[in-house]
């Protein structure tokens, strides 16, 4: 059994709203256990006194630091103190740092260079040096915000319009999704010339190591399948415990195939079996009969410039170019 992974949580509570803080242990669940459990800030001042209310359902521990002038904000440098100390000790497998300053972007890195990962969670809006550092950067202004029904204004596809009047809109601040959908285009078509499949949860591996704050409910989508699905462009497969991810192909011509084929034989000899699992990735109702051939040996040895041989350990086929 994996080791569930230890995680240092911690808050600029100066610069996080406390309505936030249900959902910041929530996601946490999915990431391992909360060892270390502290909030940084001023708790004398008005602004954070609900922090101190709220925090007691988690047990966090607050870090009490008064500003010592305007110019300074001294919650922040304790904060990195305490970061590099943890980290020192290397009795935490994770860190999560709250927060929307940009700031803190090089105490990220630093930690980074340890070899650990670092979840950032903040507002949309945050810099984005800051989330291109992070490993997974949580936007909980768009997470973190409760559904909504249709009524109140959710949308056909399941997205919550949450830019009332005079509010801001954080969906401006993420990625477009035709932009996400190139990436996973491109994605799961080198993995299908590659004569490799694309599972779900390695899908989405990909795009957040390109997309630090990729998450799928920031487009109001509770689920990966759902996001994928409604792209259009896609199609789910499950076997087993594993969902694979292809690309939508209608059937093409004969002479677009034999174009195909060609270009994958540019790259050397291919045995039969392994071309033909190319091109049912890349083409899912590929079926050698419609082109009025009953194998596929036959189909690709009529091609001009394709000889099709008995390869060396005499238990199949191999397609090459003369």
């Amino acid at each position: 059994m994996e080791k569930e992974k230890r995680i240092a949580l911690l808050i600029d509570a100066e610069n996080t709203s406390v309505k936030y803080i249900d959902s910041i242990f929530m996601e946490l669940k999915n990431y391992g256990m909360v060892t270390y459990k502290r909030m940084y800030g001023d708790f004398t001042s008005k602004t954070l006194s609900e922090w101190n209310h709220k925090a007691l359902t988690y047990a966090v521990d607050p870090i009490q630091q008064p500003r010592y002038s305007t110019a300074k904000n001294a919650a922040d440098i304790m904060l990195v103190i305490d970061a590099m100390d943890i980290m020192y000790t290397k009795n935490v497998d994770m860190f999560c740092i709250v927060s929307s300053d940009s700031d803190f972007t090089r105490l990220v890195n630093r930690i980074s260079e340890e070899g650990i990962e670092v979840i950032g969670m903040g507002k949309s809006d945050a810099s984005k040096t800051l989330k291109a550092a992070c490993t997974i950067f949580k936007n909980l202004d768009i997470i973190g915000e409760p559904d909504v029904d249709e009524s109140e204004g959710t949308s056909k596809n399941g997205s919550s319009r949450r830019s009332g009047s005079g509010a801001a809109n954080p969906e401006k601040n993420i990625t477009p999704m035709r932009e996400i959908k190139k990436s996973m285009a491109e994605i799961v078509r080198e993995n299908e010339n590659q004569g490799d499949r694309t599972g779900l949860g390695g899908l989405k591996s990909s795009i957040q190591r390109i997309y630090k704050d990729f998450d799928e409910r920031n487009y109001g989508y509770s689920s990966m399948s759902k996001f994928v699905q409604a792209l259009q462009d896609f199609e789910l497969a499950q076997e087993r415990s594993t969902v694979y991810v292809s690309l939508k192909h209608e059937l093409t011509g004969e002479g677009d195939v034999k174009n195909r084929i060609l270009d994958m034989l540019k790259k050397g000899p291919m045995e039969m079996g392994y071309l033909g699992r190319i091109l049912h990735n890349y083409y899912p109702d590929f079926d050698i009969k419609k082109y009025g051939y009953s194998q596929l040996s036959t189909f690709v040895g009529s091609m001009n410039g394709v000889v099709v041989e008995t390869s060396e350990s005499g238990n199949g086929k191999v397609a090459r170019l003369q």
